[in-house]
C-alpha cells in the first residue's frame, strides 16, 4: 500500500493529511481503533476515527473512495 499511499498522498495531500503506524510498535493504538490486520486504514475527521476500512485496494478505487469521504465532510460543514 505505501506506493498507492504515497502517490494519493502527492495528488490529495492539500486535502487529506497520511499518517502510517507500525503496528507491531504501537500496540495499545492499534486495539483502540481495532485494527486486527493490515493493512487498515482509519478514516479520521477533525480528529475523530469515523470508519475503517481493511485491505489492499487499487489507486483508483481508494481515490474515488477518499473522494466520497471529503464530499460527506464538506456537506456536513
Amino acid at each position: 500500500m505505501d506506493p498507492v499511499l504515497e502517490q494519493l498522498e502527492a495528488e490529495m495531500g492539500d486535502q487529506i493529511h497520511f499518517a502510517k503506524l507500525n503496528v507491531d510498535d504501537n500496540q495499545e493504538l492499534a486495539e483502540q481503533y481495532h485494527v486486527l490486520s493490515i493493512p487498515s486504514l482509519v478514516v479520521f475527521e477533525n480528529g475523530v476515527a469515523k470508519e475503517k476500512v481493511t485491505g489492499i485496494f487499487p489507486k483508483d478505487k481508494l481515490k474515488t473512495y477518499l473522494n466520497k469521504k471529503l464530499a460527506e465532510a464538506s456537506q456536513t460543514a
